[in-house]
């Protein structure tokens, strides 16, 4: 079909630009993994539309003329420009939809049914044009043409059917799902429910798909943000957002067209392949192999290690002992002989047997194909021999892979040596990078097995390893370096196995990052830029992932040595990715000691330009002072809305809080417009986050009310949808009722109130359980407060400047810790509260811009306090002394003084956490490359801390597990120099213990808790580094308890034991004691019965 449109196209170029789009977009959804059935609908439509155009073929004259007086030629070529660039946006809604999650398909899947049957009906009806255009000049006529158009529509309303009943089974599943919770609509609207769900996904997900098995991909924003702002984005939106990334992978696959139906077919020396053919040997192209398979008499296929030694003996006879005629069969070309090759024989042997028969064997089956043979030998570089490419495979492939891996570990060393000098607004961008990709990227780049090095051999196959590189910058460079799913892979590399390919793409990645690394020094990056770098190394793994689980369902049918197979196969770079442990043990994580890469600016290229590495703005800074500027809302209504008279008086600008109690938000704004008779809408924003409102409103109850429903959805879905059932009262120009979190809640505590009266007014409305007291007393003192706020503004009185200013500092540092998950104390949330009323609707959006760039500088460790359970961000700190099972990692505490006094124990720990464990601070992010280092040199800090405390002699440098001896006069320290006593490093002060000892510092460098605690300004010209330099604390060492599970148990029984013979020998007192005084009643007894002269009875 494609090549009869080719030939189409070549007799008619008037319809070229439809066919290369076709095939272009065509080509790109035969690459997809995963086909939808929707979107296969779709091309199918396509394809018929298309199909009308091979009718050109037997158009002899285009220019003749039809009745109507214009011609084929014209007619069709304004068609074939517009369905180009129908078919572009056809396929970009595609690829939108295509990356879409099954809960995604299934709550919005009908408003995408509608788009794309928007296409169907397009491509129908172009088809219809197409038809008519080439009937008109036919014997069919006009009248034929008209009736095939009055049968469009019927058509369309059945694709429309049909397309309802294209889901997959994940989809019927997921649907399922939902319709127990009530239905797509109610789920949408209810939060719990969409977690459950997409936890559910997520889950199904992980167990069906492949590539989840390796090492899972870790996003920024979290799994539910993006499927809340997937949700709330509508089809255009989401096309619009997807164009530029389609549109580089578009012009990726047309360029290799274009270049495909320009190049050259044949290749010199190569066979020509005729239609008929007297065995499965002359579908094969290269001569010499079409001879070895010939002679050997093979069938489609052939075991990789026969086929490896006859090819090693065939050219062994060939060039070293001359065929006896000289001639060779009439249908192979001849191939003139190489002695300049005669070299790479040495190479195609058994020693080397492995890496030659997995070139061939793309399917690593153990049998090379005809279609195997045939995709390496045409791939192999102009003017190359077979020989010469095979070497390539046997060793020099090798080779490569070891100069890619060192450039790679060079690359993340540097990533690593720049991070002090990253600007604190992009550090928190650049620690999430390296933490999703450093340790993926070092298990595949630590597999490699060793190379055998020979520089002159690695000449001889550089030019091919540098056209392949610039082969593959090209590409990247045409999508931007942004790859957003596996297809996209498939067209940067082209065809063939990814573990040719992973290591130069890795490479030209961490490369154009890095750059971004340099871009962070000292410009301010966009939020996404370094989250969509690392996404696309996290692809390149997904691709890396699925080939890893078919080559281990290959190993594990063949009944191999899946570990010995992992070890030698494509030289071993899969050998870490099968068994971590042999990188990622605790043990060794703790012993490693990574080379370091000294970052120097001056060595790096100049000719890099920031506008060239970033695919987003720079210098977009968080706080603007542009949110002071009050916006001009627009409450004109839409064009021909038709509004009655209840919607008049509710439209205009409003005013409102939502209540609780004896809690409110922060006041919104509102807008309302007119959209329909009794329809409504309005936008606002309310804590730097947009939102949108929809309603309607009904004639209420009495003549002064009027009955309104609307709801708030918040760009994103930053925060949940919210409802609101009210009334108007034209009276008191006020809208209140209640507001919930799903449709007709009528158990929700929240009530909400919105008035005309403006912002600088409205923030001292009292609370409604103020009016409900004593409604005269607060609304006088409302009068009060809003004309004295209004006097003091005119009057530019500096109390009032200075009253803003206080309040706006109070509120910042508790909104950061709320924002960053920190708990505020009682006083805390009841201030927060009261400062929150104050704030107008610009004050609120100004403080919050503030207080994101606060949270965007703050270090964020990834970590939870093992007290507190509240994330980690600041300081961490982290035991010395505690290990965690099975893992590198120890326990880990915010600073706040409870959480240091605190014990921790958890069932993963091998022991107790005690207070008086040693502790190291750090206010870096400390990843798994350093993780070792930093816990070899706190310790061996600590030491040296402890040695300067005991001497007395701050002078001594401590050799690390030596205590100088004392001398006599106590006045003396090491080489004759006068003892000083250890000062704190700011405010000189003597030490005492507990205080902090810096880590890095070349001098020893002491403080105490005070000054520690007086933040990163006092450090700005000392040598120690505030943020970047480790302390570990100094106290007093204390013999800790065997806390192990063996030690707990030996002291529980020993405890036991104690306590059974304590409260045996208490007993036995007790037994005694009874004994004595009941013999002493006894005789008293005997002696008052003898006084009063009774007989005491005999006991028997």
């Amino acid at each position: 079909f494609l090549s009869a449109l080719d030939e189409v196209a070549q007799l008619h170029p008037f319809i070229t630009a439809a066919v290369l789009i076709f095939k272009t977009v065509w080509t790109l959804e035969m690459k997809r993994r995963e086909n939808d059935s929707k979107i296969r609908a779709v091309y199918t439509e396509m394809k018929h539309m298309m199909v009308v155009l091979v009718q050109l073929k037997n158009v002899k004259d285009v220019t003749e003329m039809a009745p109507d007086g214009t011609t084929i030629a014209g007619r069709i070529q304004k068609l074939s420009e517009d369905t180009e660039k129908d078919i572009k946006k056809c396929t970009n809604a595609c690829d939108t939809y295509s990356k879409k999650k099954v809960l995604i398909k299934v709550l919005v899947g009908s408003v995408w049914e509608n788009r794309f049957l928007e296409f169907l009906s397009l491509f129908v009806r172009r088809r219809q044009e197409f038809e008519f255009a080439l009937t008109i000049h036919t014997a069919r006529g006009v009248d034929a043409a008209n009736e095939a158009l009055g049968g469009v529509n019927a058509r369309l309303d059945a694709m429309m059917q049909i397309l309802k009943q294209l889901v997959s089974p994940e989809e019927k599943e997921m649907a399922q799902l939902v319709e127990k919770r009530g239905g797509v609509e109610a789920v949408q609207n209810n939060k719990k429910a969409l977690e459950e769900l997409n936890k559910l996904a997520q889950k199904n997900t992980s167990s069906l798909d492949l590539i989840s098995t390796g090492p899972q991909k870790t996003s920024n924003k979290s799994n539910m943000e993006e499927l809340l702002e997937d949700l709330h984005t509508n089809p255009d939106e989401a096309m619009e957002k997807n164009e530029k990334v389609f549109e580089r992978k578009f012009k990726i696959q047309q360029r290799q067209i274009t270049e495909e139906l320009t190049r050259v077919v044949g290749r010199e020396g190569d066979r020509i392949i005729s239609a008929i053919t007297s065995g499965p040997h002359d579908r094969l192209i290269d001569p010499d192999v079409y001879k070895i398979w010939k002679e050997m008499n093979w069938r489609g296929s052939v075991k990789a290690r026969h086929f490896v030694m006859a090819l090693r003996d065939y050219f062994h006879e060939k060039w070293n002992v001359d065929s006896p005629d000289g001639t060779t069969p009439e249908d192979v070309v001849a191939q003139e002989k190489h002695p300049d090759d005669e070299w790479a024989l040495a190479y195609i042997n058994t020693v080397r047997l492995q890496p030659i028969s997995e070139a061939f064997d793309d399917d690593a089956s153990g049998f090379i194909t005809l279609a195997e043979v045939n995709t390496l030998t045409t791939s192999r570089p102009l003017g190359w021999s077979l020989p010469h490419w095979i070497a390539y495979w046997a060793v020099g492939w090798h080779m490569t892979l070891a100069d890619y891996s060192s450039k790679i570990w060079e690359l993340t060393g540097k990533m690593f040596a720049i991070l002090p000098t990253i600007r604190s607004e992009n550090l928190c961008f650049v620690n999430d990078y390296l933490k999703q990709v450093y340790k993926r990227v070092t298990t595949l780049q630590n597999s490699v097995n060793a190379s055998y090095r020979n520089e002159v051999l690695k000449a001889r196959f550089q030019s091919y390893v540098d056209a392949e590189e610039e082969r593959l910058k090209k590409n990247l460079q045409a999508i931007k370096y942004d790859i957003d799913e596996l297809d996209t892979i498939a067209l940067v590399t082209g065809p063939g196995r990814i573990e040719k390919y992973v290591f130069p793409i890795l490479y030209l990645l961490l490369k154009q990052h890095f750059e971004i690394f340099r871009v962070c020094q000292k410009r301010i990056i966009h939020h996404d830029e370094l989250e969509d770098a690392a996404d696309t190394i996290e692809w390149v793994f997904d691709a890396v992932a699925a080939r890893y689980n078919t080559l281990h369902a290959i190993f594990k049918q063949q009944k191999l040595d899946e570990k010995h197979q992992f070890r030698v196969f494509a030289h071993g770079i899969f050998e870490y990715w099968h068994e971590p442990s042999g990188l990622w043990a605790p043990a060794i994580v703790r012993q490693s000691d990574p080379e370091e890469f000294p970052y120097n600016e001056a060595l790096e290229s100049a000719d890099v330009q920031a506008v060239d590495v970033c695919n987003y703005p720079l210098d977009q800074r968080d706080f603007r002072y542009i949110a002071y500027e009050t916006p001009e809302l627009d409450t004109s209504p839409q064009p021909n809305a038709d509004i009655s008279s209840v919607l008049k008086p509710i439209l205009g600008v409003w005013n409102g809080y939502n209540y609780s109690g004896d809690y409110a938000t922060l006041m919104s704004s509102y807008a309302f417009r007119a959209t329909g008779q009794n329809e409504f809408e309005a936008t606002g924003k309310v804590a730097n986050t947009e939102f949108t409102v929809v309603g309607k409103c009904e004639v209420g109850e009495a003549p002064n009310f009027i009955s309104l429903k609307f709801s708030k959805i918040f760009r994103g879905g930053a925060y949940p949808q919210q409802y609101f059932t009210g009334r108007f009262d034209a009276s008191t120009e006020t809208i209140q009722g209640q507001m919930a979190y799903t449709p007709d809640d009528g158990s929700t505590s929240w009530t909400f109130l919105l008035k005309r009266v403006p912002a600088d007014i409205f923030r001292f409305y009292p609370l409604p359980k103020f009016l409900e007291d004593s409604r005269a007393r607060a609304l006088w003192q409302f009068a009060i407060n809003a004309i004295r706020s209004q006097v003091r503004r005119q009057l530019w009185s500096w109390s009032l400047f200075k009253e803003r200013r206080d309040s706006r500092k109070k509120f910042i540092p508790l909104l950061v810790r709320t924002l960053i998950g920190k708990r505020l104390k009682d006083s805390e949330q009841a201030e927060y509260i009261v400062l929150q009323r104050e704030f107008m609707p610009n004050d609120a959006t100004f403080c919050h811009l503030l207080a994101s760039h606060q949270v965007r500088i703050t270090v964020k460790h990834g970590y939870t306090c093992d007290h507190c359970r509240v994330a980690i961000t600041g300081s961490r700190i982290m035991c010395l002394t505690c290990q965690m099972k099975d893992t590198w990692n120890t326990v880990d505490l915010c600073d706040e003084p409870e959480c240091m006094a605190a014990e921790a124990n958890r069932p993963d720990l091998t022991m107790v956490h005690r207070p008086t464990h040693d502790l190291v601070k750090v206010r870096r992010v400390v990843h798994v490359r350093q993780h070792g280092q930093l816990e070899r040199n706190s310790k061996a800090a600590l030491e040296k801390a402890r040695n300067i405390l005991r001497s007395g002699d701050a002078n001594q440098g401590g050799h690390i597990g030596k205590v100088e001896e004392e001398n006599q006069g106590g006045n003396i320290g090491k080489g004759g120099e006068k003892a000083e006593k250890a000062k704190c490093t700011l405010c000189t002060k003597e030490v005492s213990q507990p205080c902090w000892f810096c880590v890095q510092c070349e001098k020893s460098t002491f403080l105490c808790y005070d000054c520690d605690n007086r933040g990163a300004a006092s450090f700005k010209d000392g040598p120690h580094n505030y943020y970047t330099h480790d302390l570990v604390r100094c106290q007093e060492l204390v013999k800790d308890e065997d806390s192990s599970v063996e030690g707990r148990l030996t002291g529980l029984e020993e405890r036991l034991s104690n306590h059974e013979r304590i409260m045996d020998e208490r007993l036995t007192a007790m037994e005694t004691k009874f004994e004595r005084s009941h013999s002493k009643i006894n005789t008293m007894l005997e002696m008052l019965l003898a006084k009063n002269g009774v007989d005491i009875p005999e006991t028997e």
